[in-house]
């Protein structure tokens, strides 16, 4: 089963990244996509399984529910494990669900 990791969307995460990257860094210039960059090394190095990812909210349409929408765009099945993501702090930071047969639609692509 692949694991979804639903995330705020991609200007706020390079938005986050890059002040924690300024605080660590004063005045380093950081990439223009430091958000890919990043996961892309820590991915790598952590060995994250092949059936993980990370969709930044803007990569998905507006509107659509997240299960059509990730099964449309990246293959996502019924028992997949969604933890959407948000830059806020504590409990209400994260929560998970699976994908039952009725989150997601059957135009669903191989991953």
């Amino acid at each position: 089963m692949a694991t979804f990791y639903l995330l705020p969307p991609r200007a706020c995460l390079e938005q986050a990244l890059s002040d924690a990257l300024g605080r660590l860094l004063p005045g380093l210039p950081l990439p223009a996509e430091t958000w890919d960059a990043v996961t892309d090394r820590v991915g790598a190095a952590a060995s994250w399984p092949a059936d993980v990812f990370l969709v930044p909210r803007d990569d998905l349409p507006d509107g659509e529910p997240v299960g059509e929408a990730l099964g449309a765009a990246f293959g996502a099945e019924p028992g997949d494990r969604v933890v959407e993501v948000s830059l806020a702090r504590g409990p209400a930071a994260a929560r998970s669900w699976v994908l039952g047969p009725a989150d997601v639609s059957g135009l669903s692509v191989s991953r």
